[in-house]
């Protein structure tokens, strides 16, 4: 498996870019990517001319997540604004706008089957769940603290901060990580919470579940310690720990065919992991400042095993690459 470089955008944004995601492809229409920044804009690229085909607006502050609904057809943009903005991708028509205190509002993504959309709730120290039809808040999977309960403070009233989000294939799970490095797993049909995941100690910036339902209780964890770890969700082990990054690890994301994880992390490097080798096999050195979020795009039709990956940084730079 490698990952060969196919075209680096520079300024993709007017600032910082903090976060990409890819449109499924459909028979009619080829994959697409989005991308979000500080420059208060979400942006669609054509990966096959690698240029941008639309500029979205509608947050007054930095885009934090973005993410696409199964279909296609709609997507959904967060930002340090609070609000979460759901528009129609081909038209950029608002179809909705759901709001949230400050600092509520961080990773987004729609359920595997679209029924549903997850937001991290940030200082609420919960997941919010928002119907994809009336789009109302169905529920909010609150994270219950841990051992005795400690005395109100400003340092314990935060330390449940959540920051990233993630279902697992069949949508019966989902699992978000907080700033104090634990990982919450929820029964999503039954609005439980089931246990924690722990090993990081710093936060936990990224989640992601294997794409494979074969193995639909593994989970990838990226953090600010360094670490990605992956662990059976379900069983509430770790299963490995992975290290290499010299700095904090902002981003992961797990291949189609669920053999190779790819990282970016605040020392500038997007790397590639071999999963049973249980080691890094590609370092990547396209950017010049910390890589904030890595991508990988649906499989080629001509290809199964092959797909593209793309990264996004602090340097307002965008980059395609090849994996195969």
């Amino acid at each position: 498996m490698k990952l060969a470089p196919l075209d680096s955008i520079q300024n993709a944004h007017d600032d910082s870019i903090w976060t990409a995601a890819w449109i499924p492809s459909t028979e009619e229409s080829p994959a697409l990517l989005l991308t979000g920044g500080l420059d208060e804009t979400v942006r669609l690229w054509d990966p096959k001319n690698f240029t941008c085909i639309q500029t979205f607006t509608g947050h007054c502050l930095g885009v934090v997540s973005v993410t696409a609904h199964p279909t296609r057809r709609i997507a959904a943009s967060a930002s340090i604004d609070s609000f979460i903005r759901v528009f129609e991708v081909d038209t950029n028509v608002t179809i909705a706008t759901l709001e949230a205190p400050p600092s509520e509002v961080w990773q987004l993504q729609f359920s595997p089957n679209g029924s549903t959309l997850a937001a991290a709730g940030g200082g609420s120290s919960s997941v919010k769940l928002w119907d994809t039809t009336q789009w109302q808040l169905i529920t909010t999977l609150s994270i219950p603290l841990q051992g005795a309960a400690p005395q109100p403070s400003e340092k314990s009233s935060n330390k449940k901060f959540v920051l990233s989000v993630a279902w697992n294939p069949d949508g019966r799970l989902l699992a978000c990580g907080s700033v104090d490095g634990t990982i919450s797993v929820f029964d999503v049909a039954r609005a439980k919470f089931l246990h924690f995941l722990e090993g990081h100690c710093m936060p936990v910036r990224s989640l992601v579940f294997s794409p494979s339902l074969h193995d639909s209780r593994i989970l990838f964890s990226a953090s600010d310690d360094g670490h990605v770890h992956v662990y059976d969700a379900e069983g509430k082990s770790l299963l490995t720990s992975l290290s290499g990054h010299s700095s904090w690890v902002l981003s992961v994301d797990v291949s189609p065919d669920g053999a190779a994880i790819a990282t970016g992390s605040s020392d500038k490097m997007v790397r590639l992991w071999d999963l049973k080798m249980r080691a890094a096999t590609q370092t990547l050195t396209n950017h010049t400042d910390q890589v904030w979020a890595v991508a990988f795009g649906p499989t080629s039709r001509t290809d199964v095993r092959s797909c593209m990956l793309a990264s996004v940084s602090d340097d307002k730079s965008l980059s395609f690459y090849q994996y195969s």
